[in-house]
């Protein structure tokens, strides 16, 4: 006796998820049906020749490159602004960072400054990259205005 499997074909909604994770990732028309093709060894270009399986496979695996992508931005940001808190005078400028109870406590006026002088009023371990982006162009004048302060 023979048992065949039936074979679900792709959701309306499973497809405008991935076109959405395309175009947020910048894949173009042609980029797309590339990465599709490879991914189901060329048996489809399209999304609408994915089954439902693969297209869940593919969703989780975008999202997780996305999520990883996002996170390693978020972490860089972070790490610019910890560079940014020794050039300002009122942070951590002249403070040493050899130790790790000297990073702790750098770190923490960091999130007291984010807290209760930023606009977001959040620790900085709670932010958006959005909100980081922002926070970082505010450590940045702060610190443009500490060099010409020095200058002056």
């Amino acid at each position: 006796m023979k048992t065949t499997m039936k074979i679900r074909k792709i959701t309306p909604q499973q497809i405008k998820a991935l076109h959405a994770q395309f175009r947020r990732m910048g894949f173009n028309d042609e980029d797309r049906h590339g990465f599709i093709s490879q991914f189901t060894e060329g048996r489809t270009d399209s999304t609408a020749g994915l089954t439902k399986e693969e297209a869940g496979l593919l969703l989780t695996r975008l999202n997780r490159e996305e999520t990883d992508r996002l996170r390693k931005e978020a972490r860089s940001l972070v790490k610019q602004i910890f560079s940014l808190s020794f050039r300002i005078s009122f942070l951590n400028k002249d403070f040493p960072n050899d130790t790790p109870e000297d990073f702790e406590m750098n770190k923490a006026k960091i999130n007291v400054f984010c807290r209760t002088r930023s606009k977001f009023r959040k620790p900085i371990t709670e932010m958006t990259l959005e909100e980081l982006k922002e926070v970082k162009r505010q450590f940045e004048a702060l610190a443009r205005k500490e060099d010409t302060i020095k200058q002056g």
